[in-house]
């Protein structure tokens, strides 16, 4: 199982969550960091979920990719206050979690593309943004002072815990924090309910959680499932597990299984949903897979296929191919991958994600040519025509997260600073 699990750790980071990473730690070679597999509950630290050793910043900042979640009220410690309604306040300070440092930049560029204006960048240090709860309120995930570390070889790591933080202001509330690694946390459309994980290494514990009442069902009967999945709309949430298997689980915690994945790509990664489609990528060749929960058809489309995000209305596909050996390509195709149009071309494109209103597509390149062109952009998907919004964030790895508006679009990157990784999280607002 170590072997296996090892196995799908170096697989997935080729993966679009953390291929940017991989950029960087390319770059930086040499500085070696010891991680640890920790597991916390009510018995204390138990080891045993696997030690490996991955060099410098990759590492590190792989521990802070992987951990973003909510809790069960059966937790072994940490009390679960989840306040949905933006107009309640917050006035026990035993729950009030610290507020991370926030920094608003001024619109510089002035300039003008398909109607699109950059207003501003809000910067919230310390956390990873993880979806939207509301226009004004974003589920983040960051360290909880108060948790108990976890000694490395060059250091102390403290748990990751999950918080609902308010961009005007920045208050926040606490979801969940104790002393366990909580990730992976992903909002229903409809905002009422919340998929969390308690993480481990490239696997978790899922949970979903309802946000009205606080209360929390472990699915999957307790067996780690992979550090991927999407909701079926707002009542079911479909995932993988390391043996090959595509499952999807209702608000109670009941899982079914939809396929074995032993010929349909072994492993699947980058999981989309549209309608009642699954789409996602398997590991064998990279092809991509469209499964109807419908008619239980499969779909199967060509190989080179890093991953691919369907629009909102499900008519196409922003496709990313390996279309050179240093060399990716984001397009658009309609439903049986046929392509339409090429948006970006670059050693690296990642982060891809729709408007709601299906009218622009959010992404951020790299080039190992030209580094003029790396950067954070928005392109009108009719006209083919991309902004720049920010060079700055031009190694910003994590799926990009539209707020409900389309208004705002949150970012995350990781950053090395004074020899610790630090994540951050930037809002950014445009108009047209």
């Amino acid at each position: 199982m170590l072997l296996q699990r090892a196995t799908y750790v170096f697989e997935t980071f080729s993966k679009h969550l953390f291929g940017t990473l991989i950029a960087i730690t390319q770059i930086r070679r040499g500085e070696g960091i010891h991680m640890k597999s920790i597991y916390r509950g009510k018995s204390g630290v138990r080891l045993g979920r696997g030690v490996s050793r991955v060099k410098g910043i990759a590492a590190a900042a792989a521990v802070l990719a992987l951990l973003a979640g909510c809790a069960s009220p059966s937790s072994p410690s940490g009390e679960t206050v989840v306040v949905p309604d933006s107009s309640v306040s917050q006035t026990d300070p035993s729950t009030q979690a610290a507020t991370p440092s926030i920094t608003v930049k001024d619109n510089t560029n002035a300039s003008v593309y398909a109607d699109l204006k950059l207003e501003d960048i809000q910067q919230i240090d310390g956390v990873r943004g993880q979806d939207w709860l509301s226009e004004d309120e974003v589920v983040v995930n960051r360290q909880n002072e108060a948790g108990e570390p976890t000694e490395f070889s060059d250091g102390e790591i403290l748990p990751q815990g999950l918080y609902v933080h308010t961009l005007a202001g920045g208050k926040e509330k606490t979801i969940i924090a104790d002393d366990t690694n909580w990730g992976g946390a992903k909002l229903s459309p409809d905002k009422k309910h919340l998929f969390y994980q308690e993480i481990f290494e490239m696997t978790g514990v899922g949970y979903i959680m309802d946000l009205e009442t606080g209360e929390s069902v472990q699915i999957a009967d307790g067996r780690e499932i992979l550090i991927d999945g999407a909701w079926l709309g707002d009542d079911h949430f479909v995932y993988g597990n390391i043996e090959g298997q595509l499952f999807q689980t209702d608000l109670s915690g009941k899982s079914e299984q939809l396929l074995d994945l032993a010929d349909a790509g072994q492993r699947a990664s980058g999981i989309q949903t549209v309608g009642d489609i699954v789409y996602y990528t398997g590991l064998n060749e990279q092809e991509l897979f469209a499964y109807h929960t419908s008619t239980k058809e499969l779909e199967r489309f060509g190989s080179g296929i890093l991953w691919a995000i369907p629009a909102p209305d499900g008519s196409q596909l922003a496709l990313v191919k390996r279309t050179g050996e240093t060399e990716m390509t984001l397009m658009l195709t309609d439903l049986a991958g046929n392509e339409k149009k090429t948006l970006a071309t670059g050693t690296q494109v990642f982060g891809t994600s729709w408007s709601p209103d299906g009218k622009r597509l959010a992404y951020t390149v790299t080039s190992a040519d030209d580094g003029s062109k790396d950067g954070f952009y928005i392109s009108d998907v009719n006209t083919g025509e991309a902004f720049m919004i920010s060079s700055d964030l031009a190694d910003a790895g994590d799926a990009m997260k539209w707020s409900p508006s389309g208004t705002k679009i949150m970012v995350n990157k990781v950053d090395r600073k004074n020899g610790e990784m630090l994540a951050q999280s930037s809002i950014i607002k445009v108009s047209w």
